[in-house]
């Protein structure tokens, strides 16, 4: 059995002109930091004035200053009250998510489609075939610019006009019934279909610190917190400035870490602490010296489904990529045009197809057998051709393909 290749998503070539803002760790952090410092709006009184909270995102030592009843400090050694301090904890890649599952978490599933559009090719490809049944355009197929008639519905185009045998509306004597030469018709077209690999998903936990100096002030900014969850659940919607939207979901309680003990040493710090999750996704990170993640493919309009017929026994070759190579073949191939088997490569349209061919030799009457690749047969050369590499064709049916 010949090995298989997975198909991790970025399979195709890169579009150039197409991309979209990536969703990661930053993003997240970033939508989370700008719910606490803007769309809450956290606002204290401080000697009967209305004071903004100030908010941080703990790194370093920020982060171990929030673990200890230490309160944070400016750098000229004051108090920085009332603050709320972010921290990330953790990163749950585990099918649980957290506690937060998600049922597309684990899809068997390697690329995204993210956008459809009209193929750069698709423009010629109209001119082709003509739907709009234009019939006095010299870059637009119609029966007037085939210049001889030998076959029909014509042959051999006009010198600098385009004409085409594709029975479609580019060979049609009438008119568009509709009139409306600036309709939207799609359908027959030649589409670009753009993807990127699935996302991967986790579960961000974050813990948020409410430091006061006042018990007054702890119970406005808690207050302020819980008066504004979305729905009836404990917890945010949020969107990102990319557009990206995710859930922040509050995991009670809230931990009171006050000093109260330690007044006669340190000053009165008021501490509440609580958990934030954030159930995210990874989708399209860029990063220097990984792989672009958009890849683009495109469809064809239309698809050709044929039946033939062979009077002599038919094989087919599919090799393996690690098959071994008889580079003897190679020996007299200087100035032939040969594959990594040392054949010959097909023209196109040909497949991997062999006929078996028997060959009499007439003096002595031995047969040899071989097999051969199969002979196209076309009638219009004036020659017709009785061998066994024949083969009839006895249909074929050329449909649209549709969505």
């Amino acid at each position: 059995m010949a090995n298989r290749r997975i198909d991790d998503g970025y399979e195709g070539s890169v579009p150039e002109d197409f991309n979209i803002p990536p969703s990661g760790i930053e993003e997240t952090d970033r939508t989370l930091f700008d719910l606490f410092d803007k769309r809450l709006s956290f606002q204290v009184k401080i000697k009967e004035q209305s004071t903004k909270v100030p908010v941080v995102f703990s790194t370093g030592e920020r982060f171990a200053l929030t673990r200890r009843k230490r309160a944070i400090r400016d750098k000229n050694n004051a108090l920085i009250l009332p603050v709320i301090a972010i921290h990330r904890t953790g990163i749950d890649t585990s099918p649980s998510q957290g506690g937060y599952g998600t049922p597309i978490a684990f899809r068997d599933q390697q690329s995204y489609i993210v956008r459809k559009r009209l193929g750069p090719k698709d423009r010629d490809y109209q001119n082709i075939v003509n739907k709009l049944r234009l019939k006095n355009q010299h870059n637009v197929a119609s029966r007037g610019n085939f210049a001889r008639s030998d076959i029909f519905p014509g042959n051999v185009a006009k010198s600098g006009r385009l004409a085409s045998r594709r029975n479609l509306n580019n060979l049609s004597l009438m008119d568009d019934p509709n009139g409306d030469l600036l309709r939207g018709d799609i359908g027959n077209n030649i589409f670009e279909i753009i993807t990127l690999p699935y996302p991967s998903f986790m579960t961000i936990s974050y813990e948020i610190v409410f430091w006061t100096q006042y018990m007054q002030q702890m119970n406005q900014m808690i207050e302020i917190l819980m008066s504004q969850f979305d729905g009836q659940d404990y917890g945010f919607q949020i969107e990102s400035k990319t557009g990206h939207k995710y859930v922040a979901y509050l995991k009670s309680p809230l931990n009171n870490q006050d000093n109260f003990s330690d007044f006669s040493s340190d000053e009165r710090i008021i501490k509440y602490s609580f958990t934030i999750m954030i159930p995210t996704y990874l989708l399209a990170p860029v990063h220097n010296g990984q792989r672009i993640p958009f890849r683009k493919f495109c469809s064809a309009p239309q698809i050709e489904f044929g039946y033939i017929q062979s009077s002599t026994q038919v094989i087919t070759e599919d090799r393996s990529p690690e098959t071994v190579v008889d580079y003897d073949k190679f020996v007299l191939s200087d100035v032939e045009n040969l594959n990594k088997y040392g054949e010959t490569p097909g023209e196109r349209g040909q497949g991997s197809e062999r006929l078996l061919e028997t060959i009499v030799d007439p003096f002595t009457g031995e047969e040899t057998k071989r097999y051969v690749r199969i002979l196209t047969r076309n009638q219009r050369s004036g020659e017709t051709v009785a061998s066994s590499r024949i083969t009839v064709d006895l249909q074929t049916t050329l449909d649209t393909a549709s969505d």
